[in-house]
């Protein structure tokens, strides 16, 4: 990304060894998110808002880091400071996604806000820093995710363990030659005593163990593997038809209630929690579809849009009940999740004006309601697969 931002001229750099010392900002500050990988989801939303205040901590943290390398920063940079640290933690996101736990992390964490973040120039380059990550994701996910529901899925045949007729014959030899003509014996099979038969029997027994064992041992390897195949296709059935079944009870494992019973504000925090418990951490975008469609399957006016603001006067309005299922948010950091933003909310830290200094989004966006409770899910998915890393 540090080199994306030069070509596009959004980080002047005159000196190549500045470049250097911008990488190796970077470098550091990739080691610093995998020894705390909670920060990824921060460093997400701050990296894609051009937006965000100079005073964030997240950006004096990694600002520190590049002083470390590059002690004129603060004179090179002047005005676009905080682009340059964007990058940096930019091309840091980049360089951990090559792992897909932690690129399905940073995925989940940016994919909604940067709908309502103001890209302005940085528009292309960063929806696509994000739809990189997520394409990669779908292209892996969906192929696992494709055998239809009514499909048997097929017990892999296992090879039958089997012996080279060769090799046994090839120990058989060494063990009943004599040494002086091409064998391992050390004794004639025409002398009396048991010196012969004793060694043929222990050589035999030996190159015949080693054979049984190899093909066992691969034979095992084969079921072990196939076996593993098979588990993981029979859970994905095994999901999806509880998936069905959650959709047609609409009952709710959170509130032990109908979904139906609830009011708006309630309905999309619980079928979000409840949603991000039954799918595993990577998933095909089919999946935020079905979720859409449960969610409308409750709620009458599915397609009317109203504002996020309106949105989260229905939850502080609910905040007594949904403290049943929503924890603390205890962080302090000035860039999180509209979830977090929501737990404040409901135990009374933050107040709902406060949506653009904390979230960075503005609180008159308007969504639906289908929508919002996507987004929720997502966020769950982002806090289930930190806590998991």
């Amino acid at each position: 990304m540090l080199q994306e931002f030069l070509n596009k001229e959004f980080i002047p750099i005159t000196e190549d060894s500045n470049f250097d010392k911008l990488k190796k900002a970077s470098a550091e500050v990739v080691k610093k998110i995998n020894k705390d990988k909670e920060k990824i989801a921060r460093y997400t939303l701050v990296g894609i808002d051009p937006e965000i205040p100079a005073n964030n901590a997240d950006l004096e943290e990694v600002k520190l880091i590049i002083i470390s390398h590059w002690n004129t920063f603060a004179t090179n940079s002047k005005d676009t400071s905080v682009t340059f640290i964007r990058a940096v933690i930019l091309e840091a996101l980049q360089t951990i996604a090559k792992d897909d736990d932690l690129a399905n992390l940073i995925w989940f964490s940016g994919r909604n806000a940067i709908k309502y973040y103001n890209l302005g120039n940085e528009k292309e380059l960063l929806v696509k820093f994000l739809l990189d990550i997520g394409n990669r994701i779908e292209n892996e996910v969906s192929e696992t995710w494709s055998f239809p529901i009514e499909e048997e899925i097929d017990v892999p045949e296992i090879t039958a363990a089997t012996i080279s007729k060769m090799d046994l014959e090839a120990h058989l030899k060494a063990a009943a030659t004599h040494n002086s003509v091409g064998g391992e014996n050390t004794v004639w099979p025409t002398q009396t005593d048991a010196a012969w038969p004793t060694f043929f029997a222990t050589r035999a027994s030996k190159g015949i163990s080693e054979l049984l064992n190899k093909a066992l041992k691969n034979q095992a390897t084969e079921i072990r593997n196939n076996q593993a195949d098979f588990i993981f296709q029979n859970s994905l059935l095994q999901m999806r038809t509880q998936l069905l079944w959650w959709k047609e009870a609409g009952y709710s494992i959170s509130l032990k209630t109908g979904y139906k019973d609830m009011q708006n504000g309630i309905l999309q925090i619980v079928l979000a929690k409840d949603y991000s418990s039954f799918v595993p951490e990577m998933y095909p975008v089919s999946v935020d579809y079905f979720l859409k469609e449960t969610h409308n399957s409750f709620v009458k006016s599915q397609e009317k849009k109203i504002k996020i603001s309106e949105m989260l006067k229905l939850i502080e309005t609910n905040s007594e009940p949904l403290k049943s299922i929503l924890e603390d948010y205890t962080g302090d950091e000035k860039r999180t999740s509209i979830l977090n933003f929501i737990r404040s909310i409901v135990y009374g830290k933050y107040k709902i004006n406060q949506l653009k200094e904390i979230v960075g989004i503005t609180d008159s966006i308007e969504l639906t309601y289908a929508e919002f409770t996507v987004w929720l899910f997502h966020d769950f998915h982002s806090l289930k697969i930190s806590d998991s890393n």
